[in-house]
């Protein structure tokens, strides 16, 4: 029986070196499994973060973009209505040069501006008016039609190079300039 008893150890001593061996496999295993699904799931989720920051700036720019186009829409419409108002403004420059104040107010800049020999420039319906204010300040000036002009009087001196513009299209230029955003502030609710 000792041979058997001693066989029996020796199977059982390596069964115990095999199965401690194994276990020391399989812990290998599991530990280079570990090791390898870690470095995996660190190589996507660093790819995976880097499509997203890609997606996320593709979607910055696009935003940028419309907020940009947005904006130039907003401004068109706000340059639409602006110069509509002004288009009105300008259709009543008729009211403005058939009042006596007008009518004052050109007979001074004739009397105190224009000399002999300078050229006047005036727009077809106040050709006449000018020709008798010119003629009442007994001045010898030349008087032109300039339809640009929708209102008061541009005095050139030729001898001089100068032309000083006292028409009504600076004017309303002038103060619609001035009174633009609180246009705009009426026309689209802001400051």
């Amino acid at each position: 029986m000792e041979f058997e008893q001693l066989l029996e150890y020796q199977i059982e001593d390596i069964f115990q070196q095999i199965k401690s061996d194994l276990s020391k496999g399989v812990e290998e295993a599991n530990s280079y499994l570990d090791k390898k699904y870690n470095d995996i799931l660190s190589q996507y989720s660093d790819k995976i973060k880097e499509q997203i920051s890609k997606r996320e700036e593709e979607i910055g720019g696009e935003k940028a973009k419309i907020e940009v186009e947005n904006k130039r829409t907003l401004l068109n419409e706000q340059d639409f209505w602006i110069k509509k108002v002004y288009g009105e403004v300008l259709k009543r420059a008729r009211d403005i040069t058939s009042s006596s104040e007008y009518t004052e107010g050109i007979r001074k800049i004739i009397s105190d501006k224009a000399k002999d020999s300078s050229i006047i420039y005036c727009n077809s319906g106040d050709q006449d008016l000018i020709r008798s204010l010119v003629k009442s300040a007994k001045i010898k000036a030349n008087i032109q039609i300039d339809n640009s002009v929708i209102g008061g009087i541009k005095i050139t001196y030729p001898d001089q190079g100068l032309t000083m513009d006292y028409s009504l299209n600076l004017i309303l230029d002038q103060v619609f300039e001035s009174v633009k955003p609180k246009i705009v502030s009426i026309l689209f609710g802001e400051d």
